[in-house]
C-alpha cells in the first residue's frame, strides 16, 4: 500500500463529522416537523444538537434516553460513541460501539469506526479481531451488498488500518526498552534541529539547524560527560545561504563532509557537494559533478564507511518511482558512475528521503510517507542479503514513528545507540534531535575497521595499490580500490582476506577475522610491498586445512587465485610452497603432515593451469617457528604456508 493510515485526528474527526452528518442523509433532517419524528428520534435529534453545540454531558443523558426508547437502532448507539469519545469515557465508549455492531452485526461501516476507536485507544488486538468481523459480515445470512457492504473509501481505510495495528501490536511490547531521549540544551534549541550525523570514531555531532529560515551546520564533540554545546561548523561550508543533510566520511588520515547546497549554482536546484577537513577547519566546497547531480533536486546524500557509495534521494530524475526517490552510485577506481534508481521495493509513488546506509554497507535507513506508517514521515529499516539484493523495508515502529514528521535515522558504528529528528511533544521547539537505544530486531551488523596503508619495503614510502578485501565465507568483495590509504568496515565473526599487489611488486596476503570484543578498537595494518627478487618469501596467510588434515578448505581458494595471477604475470617465475606446523605431536608426524599441505598446494595451482615445473613443495615441519610455540597465538603462526621466489627475471 502507497498511503499510510490515517492519523489519530483524522479518524476522530471523520467519526465525528462524516459519520454522523452520514446518519441525517436522507433518513432525518433537523429541520422536519415533529410529527414526521418518532418519540425516540426527537432525544436523538436533541442530543445531536447538544452534541454539536458541545454539550457534551447533556448530549450524553440525551442518547441514553433515545436507547432506552429504542435499544436495536445503530445510529444511536453511534451517536453515543461519539459523544463519550468526546468526553473521554472509554468504557462507554466501547459499549456504544459494540452495540452498534450487535444492532446491525451485517453492517461493515459499524465494524470499521469500531476498529478506528479500538485503534486510536491503543487497543491493537481487539482491534484485529473487530476487522477479522469486518470481513467475515458478508458471510452472514441476509447480507445485503447494496445495503450493507462498506463503501469507499472505507475498504480502502481498512487495509491501512489493519497494516497500521498490525504493526503497532508488534511494537508496543518495544516500547519500554527504547530510553528515548531528547538530545537538551547542547544540542537542542527553540529553533529546529535535524539531520544527525557523525564520524565514524563517534567523537563529532554533526547536525542542521534552522534559524530564520536559514539552515546552517553545527558540531558538537564528543566529552566524557556527554556532548558538548554546539557550535557553528568550522571553516568555510556556512554560508548566508542554506546548506545541510550531511554525511561524514573519515579516510585513513582525513575527513570529508558531503553535503547539500540549493539555489548557489550547480547543475539543479539543490545539488550534492563535499569538503575535506583541514586542520580544525573545513575547506572550500566541491561539486560532485555533473554524473551525480542532475538538473533537478538532488539532496540528503549518505556516504558508505569506504567512501565508495553514495546514496542519495533525488527528485524527477529519468527512471523516478514517485515524488522524490532513493538512488545509489557506486565509485570505481576514484571515479562515480551513474546513479541508479534503489527500485520499486524501496521507492513508492510518494517520497522517500532521507537515507542513511551504516557502516556495515548492507543496513539502510530512510523517511518515507509512501510505505505503510503512522504519521506523515515515518523511519524505515532496509536490508541487503547476501547476493546484494535489497530487501522489503520495515517499519520502525510506533513510538520511534509517531503521527507527525520522524526523519534523519543515524546508528553509530557499534549499532547500538540510534539519533533522529521529530516533531514530537516534549521538545525545546521545532522539530528536536533525540537518542534511543536500538532494539535487536532494527540493529544493523556491528562495525569495526581496518585501518591502513600500503609501503614500498625498502624506501618506507607510500605507494598506490590495489587493494582487496574479502569474505572468505562466501568469496563477498567487500572492498576493491587502487589506493595507497584506506579505510574499510568489517563485521565480527567473519573470516576476512586482505590482499594488496602493485606492479612488480609481489603480493601482500593478511587475514582477520575479529570477535565482537574487538569493535571498539581498529585494526591498524601496514601492507609493506617488495619488489619481486630470487629468494623473496611471502606468507599465504589465507590458507586453510582442517586439524591435522591436508584438504584443502574452500576458503583458500581466494589467495591460490592471487597466485596464480602472479604466476600467469611472471611466466618466469618458479616458486617453492614450503609447510609448516607448531611442535605439537611428534617430529615425524609433523614433517608428513607439513610436506602433504605443500604438495596438496602444488596440486590445486597445477590443476589450474600451472606447468608442474615451475613448482616444487617441501615440508618443515615444526624444525622453523616464526614464534614461540610456548603460547597458543605463537603456535597459530607456526602452523603456516609460505611461498618463496625460487627464480625471476629482473
Amino acid at each position: 500500500m502507497e498511503r499510510r493510515a490515517t492519523c489519530a485526528k483524522n479518524l476522530f474527526m471523520e467519526v465525528r463529522i462524516k459519520l454522523f452528518l452520514g446518519i441525517l442523509v436522507g433518513a432525518w433532517t433537523l429541520g422536519a416537523s415533529a410529527q414526521q419524528r418518532s418519540k425516540c428520534d426527537k432525544h436523538r435529534d436533541k442530543a445531536y444538537e447538544e452534541f454539536q453545540m458541545q454539550d457534551y454531558k447533556k448530549a450524553a443523558k440525551t442518547i441514553k434516553k433515545a436507547i432506552k426508547c429504542n435499544p436495536n437502532d445503530a445510529q444511536y448507539h453511534q451517536l453515543s460513541a461519539a459523544i463519550n469519545e468526546t468526553l473521554g469515557d472509554t468504557s462507554e465508549s466501547i459499549k456504544a460501539h459494540q452495540a452498534s455492531v450487535n444492532a446491525e452485526p451485517m453492517d461493515q461501516g459499524n465494524y470499521y469506526y469500531f476498529a478506528s476507536y479500538l485503534y486510536r485507544i491503543e487497543k491493537y488486538e481487539l482491534c484485529l479481531n473487530v476487522i477479522d468481523d469486518y470481513y467475515a459480515a458478508p458471510l452472514l445470512e441476509g447480507f445485503n451488498p447494496k445495503r450493507h457492504a462498506a463503501k469507499m473509501p472505507i475498504p480502502e481505510k481498512i487495509e491501512r488500518l489493519k497494516a497500521s495495528a498490525t504493526l503497532s501490536l508488534r511494537d508496543s511490547k518495544l516500547m519500554a526498552n527504547l530510553n528515548i531521549q531528547n538530545m537538551g540544551p547542547d544540542i537542542n534549541t527553540a529553533n529546529s534541529e535535524y539531520w544527525p550525523g557523525m564520524n565514524l570514531d563517534g567523537s563529532t555531532f554533526v547536525f542542521t539547524r534552522l534559524v530564520d529560515h536559514q539552515e546552517d551546520f553545527y558540531f558538537s564533540y564528543k566529552k566524557s560527560s556527554g556532548w558538548s554545546k554546539s557550535i557553528p561548523a568550522p571553516g568555510r561550508i556556512n554560508t548566508p545561504e542554506n546548506e545541510g543533510t550531511s554525511s561524514v566520511f573519515m579516510g585513513a588520515d582525513k575527513q570529508w563532509l558531503f553535503f547539500t547546497v540549493c539555489n548557489q549554482g550547480g547543475f539543479g536546484s539543490c545539488d550534492l557537494f563535499y569538503s575535506e577537513l583541514n586542520g580544525s577547519k573545513w575547506g572550500p566546497r566541491n561539486n560532485m559533478g555533473e554524473v551525480i547531480n542532475s538538473e533537478f533536486w538532488d539532496a540528503q546524500p549518505s556516504i558508505s564507511a569506504d567512501g565508495n557509495t553514495l546514496v542519495f534521494s533525488s527528485a524527477r530524475r529519468k527512471g523516478s518511482q514517485g515524488d522524490k526517490d532513493l538512488w545509489i552510485a557506486k565509485r570505481i577506481n576514484g571515479m562515480w558512475q551513474e546513479p541508479v534508481n534503489m527500485g520499486p521495493k524501496i521507492n513508492t509513488k510518494r517520497s522517500e528521503q532521507a537515507p542513511f546506509l551504516h557502516y556495515d554497507g548492507r543496513t539502510l535507513y530512510f523517511s518515507s510517507d509512501g510505505h505503510d506508517g503512522f504519521g506523515e514521515h515515518d523511519l524505515f529499516v532496509v536490508r541487503m542479503n547476501e547476493a546484494g539484493e535489497w530487501g522489503e523495508p520495515q517499519n520502525l515502529g510506533k513510538g520511534i514513528n509517531t503521527q507527525t514528521n520522524d526523519v534523519g535515522f543515524y546508528v553509530d558504528a557499534l549499532g547500538q545507540k540510534a539519533y533522529f529528528a521529530s516533531q514530537r511533544g516534549g521538545g525545546y521547539g521545532g522539530m528536536d534531535i533525540y537518542s534511543m537505544d536500538l532494539p535487536e530486531h532494527l540493529k544493523p551488523l556491528p562495525v569495526n575497521y581496518l585501518l591502513g596503508k600500503v609501503l614500498d619495503k625498502e624506501t618506507n614510502q607510500p605507494i598506490k595499490a590495489k587493494v582487496r578485501l574479502v569474505d572468505l565465507k562466501n568469496e563477498n568483495v567487500w572492498f576493491e580500490d587502487s589506493v595507497a590509504e584506506f579505510l574499510i568496515p568489517i563485521v565480527p565473526n567473519n573470516n576476512y582476506a586482505l590482499l594488496t599487489e602493485a606492479s612488480g611488486y609481489l603480493f601482500d596476503s593478511k587475514n582477520f577475522q575479529p570477535l565482537p570484543s574487538t569493535e571498539d578498537k581498529p585494526f591498524e595494518v601496514i601492507a609493506a610491498l617488495e619488489r619481486y627478487k630470487t629468494n623473496q618469501i611471502v606468507r599465504l596467510n589465507n590458507i586453510f586445512f582442517d586439524v591435522d588434515k591436508f584438504d584443502l578448505k574452500n576458503e583458500s581458494f581466494t589467495e591460490l587465485a592471487e597466485v596464480i595471477r602472479v604466476l600467469k604475470q611472471n611466466p618466469e617465475m618458479h616458486i617453492e610452497i614450503s609447510g609448516h606446523t607448531d611442535n605439537t605431536g611428534s617430529v615425524e608426524h609433523n614433517q608428513v603432515l607439513s610436506k602433504n599441505r605443500a604438495q596438496a598446494v602444488v596440486a590445486y595451482l597445477v590443476e589450474k593451469g600451472i606447468d608442474k615445473k615451475r613448482l616444487t613443495s617441501i615440508g618443515f615441519g615444526s624444525s622453523k617457528p616464526a614464534d614461540t610455540n610456548e603460547t597458543a597465538s605463537g603456535r597459530a603462526l607456526n602452523r603456516r604456508i609460505e611461498m618463496r621466489i625460487v627464480k625471476v627475471k629482473n
